[in-house]
C-alpha cells in the first residue's frame, strides 16, 4: 500500500517590513521655508519696484531689512510645524502620509494604485545631501505623493522598498508577475483589420537601407556600438549613479550639445526670445529712455528664457537609461538630477521625433505616454530618450514596445522616419485643398500598432498599440462632407491622437477596425488575471 507524499509546503515571497510612521529630514523646514520668502518678495517687488526705487533711504532700506528677516523666521515657523505634524509611512497596503496642524489630513497610495516610483534632487536639497521621492498614482492631472526632504542614500532604499511592496500586489499565489503577464500577451500581434491591402496591411515603401531588428535589439548590431560612449570631462561632473539592469542608453555631453544647436525649434525659440526682449529695451530706451516698469514688465521674459534653456540641457545631461526587473530606470539632470521608473506594462503610446539637422547622425527623441504619470515636460519622466543613436532606439523600442507585426519593426520605423510621406503606402488627406498633409501626413496600420507619420522639417511618429486604444471619436461637419473627408479621434489613457482630413471611406473602415480592437483585444488578454467576484465564487453551490 502506497503512501501520499506529504506536499511540500509553499514559501510565500518575502514581504517589506511594515515601518512606523516616521518625519523627514530635520533640515526640511529651511529647505522648503525659502519658497515662501521668495514668492512674498517677487510679489511685493513686482508690484512697488517702481516706487521702491524712487523712495529709496537708508532708514526704509534697514526697515525693509527687518521685515524680511521677520518674513524669514516666520516662514520658517511655519515650515517647523508643517514638518513637526507630518509623517510618512511605506507598509504592505500602500505609503500613507498624515499632515495637518489644526486640520488634519491622510494621504494615501493604494498598493495597488502605484505607477511609479521617482527620486528627485533639487539643487538645494543636492547640496544638502537630501532628496524628494514621489509616488505617482494611477489617475489624472497632479496624482502624486510627495515626501520630502529625505537623505539621498534612504531615498533610494525608500525607492526599493516601495516598489517591493508594489511587487506583492503584481504577483499572483503562483509567484508570476501580473505585469510580466501582461506584457507577454502583449507581445502576440494582434489581427490584422479588414482595410484592404492599401490600409489592413500597410507595407512602407522607400530606398533606405533595413537596420536591425527590433526583437533582436539585445545584441548591438557590430562590435562598435559595444563600446561605451565617450565621456567629457563636463560629463564626468555628474555620475549617473546607476548600475543596476541592462544598460539601454546613455548621452555624452558632446552629443547633447550638437543635437541642440542642430534643433531648429531649439535655436530659433531661443534666439526669437532673446530679440524680442532686446527688441523691447531698445524701443523703450529709444522712447522714454531707461524706465523701471518697463524692466519690470520684461522679468517675466528673462526668467522664462533661461527657464527654457535649462530645461531642454536638463533633460539630457547626464541621461542614462537601464532596464531592470521593474521596467526602465532612467537618471538625468545637471542643476537638479532625478531618478525614475516607467513600467514597461502601463505604456500607451509612443512619440518619435527626428529634427531636419539629425537626420545625419540619425539621432531620434523618444517620449511615451504613461497610464497615471503626467509629467511630459523636457526632463519629465516621459521623456524616455532626449537624443539616442540609431543602436540607443533600437535598445529603447526593442524593450519598451510590443511588436509591430512586420518582419522587420525597426527598419519598417526607420523608413517611417525617412521616406517621403507621399510615397509611404497608408491614408493620405484625398482633396488637393489640403496639399501641405498630403505631402507631410500618412497613417499606417499595421498588425499590432496604428502609426501616424506627421511633420515637414521635423518629421514625427506616433505609434499607438492596438491593443490600448480605449476609445474612438469620429467627427464629420459640413465642410468635411463637401470635401470627403472625416476627423477621427483615437483616445488612449492620458492622450488623445487626432487623425484629420481623412477620406471618409477609409476613415470609417478604420475606426470599425479599432472599435473591435478596444473591445476585445486587451480584454480577452487580461481575462486570466481579472479578480474573482465573490457572488459568482459562490454561485455553483
Amino acid at each position: 500500500m502506497s503512501t501520499a507524499q506529504p506536499t511540500p509546503p509553499t514559501i510565500p515571497p518575502p514581504r517589506p517590513a511594515t515601518t512606523a510612521h516616521r518625519r523627514t529630514h530635520p533640515i526640511t523646514p529651511l529647505v522648503t521655508g525659502w519658497k515662501i520668502v521668495v514668492g512674498v518678495i517677487a510679489v511685493i517687488t513686482a508690484q512697488n519696484i517702481a516706487r521702491l526705487i524712487e523712495d529709496f533711504t537708508i532708514t526704509r532700506a534697514l526697515i525693509g531689512a527687518g521685515l524680511l528677516v521677520a518674513a524669514v523666521i516666520i516662514a520658517v515657523v511655519f515650515s517647523f510645524l508643517s514638518w513637526l505634524f507630518m509623517t510618512y509611512a511605506v507598509d504592505d497596503e500602500g505609503v500613507s502620509i498624515r499632515k495637518g496642524v489644526i486640520s488634519k489630513s491622510r494621504e494615501f497610495a493604494p498598493r495597488a494604485r502605484i505607477e511609479s516610483v521617482s527620486v528627485e534632487r533639487p539643487l538645494l536639497a543636492r547640496l544638502l545631501g537630501l532628496a524628494k521621492v514621489r509616488i505617482e498614482v494611477a489617475g489624472g492631472g497632479e496624482s502624486y505623493l510627495d515626501i520630502e526632504y529625505i537623505k539621498a542614500a534612504h531615498a533610494e532604499q525608500l525607492r526599493v522598498a516601495i516598489l517591493q511592496v508594489v511587487a506583492l500586489e503584481r504577483r499572483d499565489p503562483d509567484g508570476a508577475s501580473r505585469e510580466g503577464e501582461e506584457q507577454v500577451a502583449g507581445a502576440a500581434p494582434p489581427p490584422a483589420g479588414s482595410l484592404g491591402a492599401g490600409h489592413a496591411e500597410a507595407q512602407v515603401t522607400g530606398t533606405e537601407d533595413e537596420g536591425p531588428h527590433v526583437r533582436g535589439a539585445r545584441e548591438p548590431a557590430d562590435e562598435q556600438s559595444q563600446a561605451p560612449p565617450t565621456r567629457g570631462p563636463l560629463h564626468e561632473l555628474l555620475p549617473d549613479g546607476l548600475t543596476e539592469g541592462e544598460p539601454i542608453a546613455e548621452i555624452p555631453t558632446g552629443r547633447l550639445v550638437r543635437s541642440l544647436l542642430r534643433d531648429a525649434d531649439f535655436v530659433i525659440g531661443s534666439v526669437a526670445g532673446l530679440l524680442g526682449v532686446a527688441v523691447a529695451i531698445g524701443v523703450s530706451i529709444w522712447q522714454e529712455g531707461v524706465s523701471i516698469p518697463v524692466l519690470v514688465a520684461l522679468v517675466p521674459a528673462f526668467i522664462a528664457i533661461p527657464k527654457y534653456v535649462l530645461g531642454r540641457i536638463e533633460a539630457g545631461w547626464g541621461f542614462v537609461s537601464r532596464l531592470t526587473d521593474r521596467g526602465l530606470r532612467m537618471r538625468r539632470g545637471l542643476l537638479n538630477t532625478r531618478t525614475d521608473n516607467i513600467a514597461t506594462g502601463r505604456i500607451q503610446r509612443f512619440h518619435l521625433k527626428r529634427p531636419l539637422l539629425w537626420r545625419g547622425p540619425g539621432w531620434t527623441a523618444v517620449t511615451v505616454t504613461v497610464a497615471g504619470i503626467d509629467d511630459s515636460g523636457e526632463n519629465g519622466a516621459e521623456n524616455a530618450l532626449p537624443v539616442g543613436t540609431r543602436e540607443e532606439l533600437a535598445l529603447t523600442i526593442g524593450h519598451l514596445a510590443a511588436p509591430l507585426g512586420t518582419s522587420d519593426d525597426l527598419a519598417a520605423l526607420e523608413r517611417l522616419l525617412t521616406t517621403r510621406a507621399r510615397d509611404i503606402d497608408g491614408v493620405h488627406a484625398p482633396h488637393p485643398l489640403f496639399w501641405v498633409s498630403r505631402r507631410t501626413r500618412v497613417t499606417v496600420l499595421l498588425p499590432g500598432a496604428l502609426i501616424h507619420r506627421s511633420g515637414i522639417l521635423a518629421r514625427q511618429l506616433e505609434i499607438i498599440p492596438r491593443d490600448r486604444i480605449q476609445a474612438l471619436t469620429v467627427e464629420d461637419g459640413p465642410l468635411s462632407r463637401r470635401l470627403g473627408v472625416l476627423d477621427l479621434k483615437v483616445g488612449v489613457a492620458g492622450h488623445t491622437a487626432t487623425l484629420s482630413a481623412l477620406p471618409r471611406t477609409a476613415a470609417l473602415e478604420l475606426e470599425s477596425v479599432l472599435a473591435r480592437d478596444a473591445a476585445t483585444l486587451r480584454r480577452y488578454r487580461e481575462r486570466d488575471s481579472w479578480p474573482q467576484p465573490a457572488l459568482a465564487a459562490g454561485a455553483g453551490r
